[in-house]
């Protein structure tokens, strides 16, 4: 079976800058978060904010590291793709952008619950 490659404008995913005030409001435990990849610098939502994420710099390990998050079933924020310790801020935001486009893809939430 010979699969057709998706056409550019169907992978892609608007993806758009947004404060930290707003991407708080989204989690309960941001804190967590924070302790977890660093400090925070820069926030990110897709239009209709069902997946959003972050990138940080962690002082301990001198690299730099995002999360991205998706709605669950629930419409709770649930951490869908981690990556730490790249090496400077441009090689995170690409492999962020390609996190998040990979995740806005995926109909089902990034983690399994035990009902599905």
């Amino acid at each position: 079976m010979n699969k057709q490659r998706p056409l550019l404008w169907e992978r892609i995913v608007t993806i758009r800058s947004i404060s930290r005030w707003r991407f708080e409001r989204f989690l309960r435990f941001h804190a967590i978060l924070e302790a977890a990849i660093g400090e925070e610098i820069e926030w990110f939502g897709d239009a209709v904010e069902n997946t959003i994420g972050t990138i940080a710099y962690s002082r301990d390990e001198k690299g730099w590291n995002y999360a991205v998050l998706k709605r669950d079933w629930t419409g709770d924020f649930q951490v869908c793709h981690l990556e730490s310790n790249l090496y400077n801020l441009e090689a995170a935001r690409v492999g962020f952008r390609l996190a998040m486009a990979a995740a806005k893809r995926t109909e089902r939430s990034c983690l399994r619950r035990c009902s599905e």
